[in-house]
């Protein structure tokens, strides 16, 4: 990039300097929606989602239950695809694309889980070009009733 001044120009060199530096150091992909400028602003997974928010924060589930959602909250991604990646001892049992369509937008997914899928599930989240931005993690087991 060459940034040229006339001599009589009002812009004292210095500044025109710091312009030609602050446009060297920004990316030129800063708007191209794989160039890592996504925010991921919140992941949990949760039992419902009651008024577009979560009503619980799950990190495991240690009893018997039907559903399971995944809240993920973005900014930054308008107009793009996400995919929910649903993952069961580290295979992919499902995928959820989903569609952001504005900041701050909130989107989930959901699973409904019975006692044979006891174990270890992640949620992936991904742009539409596979590129991972969060990971979620979840443990369910079933414990024995005490008697």
């Amino acid at each position: 990039m060459v940034l040229k001044l006339p001599s009589e120009s009002p812009m004292p060199r210095t500044l025109a300097t710091a312009i030609l530096c602050l446009s060297i150091a920004t990316p030129s992909g800063a708007t191209d929606p794989d160039a890592g400028n996504h925010f991921v602003t919140q992941v949990q997974f949760t039992t419902d989602i009651r008024a577009r928010k979560p009503v619980d924060n799950l990190v495991e589930i240690n009893g018997a239950t039907e559903k399971i959602y995944c809240f993920t909250e973005f900014s930054n991604m308008t107009d793009q695809v996400i995919i929910h990646r649903w993952n069961y001892k580290g295979a992919v049992v499902a995928e959820a694309r989903l569609r952001v369509n504005g900041p701050p937008w909130r989107v989930w997914s959901s699973r409904t889980l019975t006692p044979d899928m006891q174990g270890s599930w992640t949620v992936v989240i991904m742009n539409s070009s596979g590129n991972i931005l969060a990971e979620k993690n979840l443990d369910y087991n079933i414990s024995d009733p005490v008697f």
